[in-house]
């Protein structure tokens, strides 16, 4: 009975230990954010704003505002009045760095055409200040062209960028 009475106190002491919370720094509810693109597949270089809204503590929706974009043959800008984008992110708890996974989807249509994406990747924050973070976001998008005859690319962005807390 000693045996068990001890081995009992041991595991509650472990799980206690375990159960310590660390103190974690909360998200901004609202981040305003300025970002540059750079798209390997048909080589464009973006600058644009996002904005972020996080209602969980591990989750938050992304709505890309506008971007002004370069390429090969022309200059393009999206606004998302008209261009739907939205993404998902999936926080991952850690110290230091803070990584966190995103999936979403774009829609753009005109009068002869539909721009249909899935996009994907990991992105790190780096806290600077309480409510400023930087971030560096390497993904792929998945983009379908109607117009093209069902055309399909497929694009690799790496983004870099702040955000700014506007509300907490």
């Amino acid at each position: 009975m000693k045996k068990a009475s001890i081995i009992l106190l041991i595991l509650c002491a472990v799980i206690i230990g375990q159960a310590q919370t660390r103190r974690t720094a909360k998200r901004p509810l609202i981040e305003l954010g300025p970002k540059a693109s750079l798209y390997l597949g048909s080589l464009r270089f973006g600058i644009g704003a996002e904005l972020l809204i996080n209602p969980l503590r591990n989750l938050g929706l992304r709505l890309d505002l506008a971007e002004l974009s370069f390429g090969e043959d022309d200059t393009r800008f999206a606004f998302n009045l008209r261009d739907i984008s939205m993404d998902a992110l999936l926080y991952i708890p850690m110290e230091g760095i803070k990584p966190y996974a995103f999936v979403g989807f774009g829609l753009a249509a005109n009068e002869d055409r539909t721009n249909v994406e899935f996009r994907g990747g990991l992105g790190f924050n780096y806290s600077v200040t309480r409510s400023t973070d930087l971030f560096v976001e390497p993904g792929a998008i998945i983009t379908y062209n109607s117009y093209a005859e069902g055309d399909t690319d497929i694009w690799f962005r790496l983004s870099v960028g702040g955000r700014f807390g506007l509300i907490r």
